[in-house]
């Protein structure tokens, strides 16, 4: 058996993990649309799945319900650089950083991003 075969079936089963837990964070949403923590996890296994665009609205959900989720800034923020738009970006590293979480503006400025 080739690791071709093993890295598709390893590949799937994360896959499958990853898809039964957006399943239950997306319940979990439905119990309390509130939780803005919740939007930010939801967004978070939706980045493992490549699925950018959809991460990226359940970030802005998450922070719409929190505007003081560092975390959800810091993801938002790698999107945006994922996307081009590093003046975004550091907009929300700056914001994530005075939230307390300072991980993608130390990021940013160690490889001179602007």
């Amino acid at each position: 058996m080739s690791d071709d075969f093993f890295r598709r079936i390893a590949d799937q089963a994360l896959d499958d993990e990853t898809s039964k837990q957006i399943a239950e964070q997306q319940r979990a949403i439905e119990q309390n649309p509130d939780w803005a923590e919740g939007y930010y996890h939801l967004a978070q296994l939706l980045r493992v799945q490549h699925q950018r665009a959809l991460a990226k609205h359940n970030l802005l959900i998450a922070l719409e319900k929190k505007p003081a989720l560092a975390d959800a800034h810091v993801a938002l923020g790698e999107i945006y650089i994922v996307e081009g738009d590093l003046d975004r970006a550091r907009v929300h590293a700056e914001f994530a950083a005075a939230c307390g979480n300072s991980r993608l503006l130390e990021q940013m400025t160690r490889h001179n991003a602007p």
